[in-house]
């Protein structure tokens, strides 16, 4: 029997809010403490259902990992990341016709003093610790890898739409890879996952005060709030995870 890793005590929260511009919330989020995994989806504008799809990519990544001895290393988190995208596909092809539906998936697996991840998409995964705020995942839209491939003057003429066309997502027929990966944490560091509704409305800057100076309930509200307050045009949601 594989022996279990002990889980580093945390303290954790997660807030969704429609915002002042869409009718409905298409973000989705997973904090369970028990398991130890967290999750944010956003359904990808464009398609149908969006809502729906980012409901059923927490919900397949809660049922997939069934206790805290399920999902232990990166090769399990891949398998269970590409299970919820077939899965996802197959509702799809039930509710959204010939266009399917989709969603980011960005999501979080403690293991004793590490944390693997999983993600896709443009939310985002950010990590606080004594050195400051890191990005640890990279946005899989049009303009992120145009300028990765081409650099920043990549940027300049491009059409504004590209930095919302994502090139992957969960529940598109299409072949892609989840970027996989693991952090080592330790007392006092925080680990934020967010939609593109904080990120586009919060700058890294205020987001990285919240998380040094607040725990995980007020941060993720202030970082809600302000997401509204700057206009609030997109869904917001967070959920911090610290390591107390």
């Amino acid at each position: 029997m594989k022996k279990k890793e002990l889980s580093m005590p945390l303290s954790t929260y997660g807030h969704s809010d429609v915002g002042f511009v869409r009718e409905n919330n298409e973000d989705s989020f997973l904090v369970e403490d028990s398991k130890g995994i967290f999750a944010v989806a956003d359904g990808v504008g464009g398609l149908p259902f969006g809502n729906l799809a980012s409901k059923l990519a927490v919900q397949f990544f809660d049922s997939l990992v069934g206790s805290t001895n399920d999902c232990m290393d990166l090769d399990t988190l891949k398998k269970i990341s590409h299970k919820i995208h077939r899965n996802i596909i197959s509702c799809g092809e039930l509710v959204g016709g010939d266009n399917g539906i989709g969603t980011t998936f960005s999501a979080i697996r403690m293991v004793g003093d590490r944390a693997l991840f999983t993600h896709v998409g443009d939310s985002t995964i950010f990590t606080h610790d004594e050195l400051g705020l890191r990005k640890i995942s990279k946005c899989h839209t049009l303009r992120d890898e145009l300028i990765a491939k081409h650099g920043e003057n990549a940027a300049l003429d491009m059409p504004e739409h590209y930095g919302h066309t994502l090139t992957r997502c969960m529940g598109q027929d299409i072949d892609f890879e989840v970027d996989l990966g693991h952090i080592e944490i330790k007392h006092g560091n925080c680990i934020l996952i967010c939609s593109d509704g904080i990120t586009n409305m919060v700058s890294q800057e205020e987001i990285e005060s919240s998380l040094k100076t607040l725990d995980p309930i007020e941060a993720v509200t202030q970082l809600v709030d302000k997401a509204n307050q700057n206009g609030g045009i997109d869904n917001s949601t967070a959920v911090c995870i610290k390591v107390i």
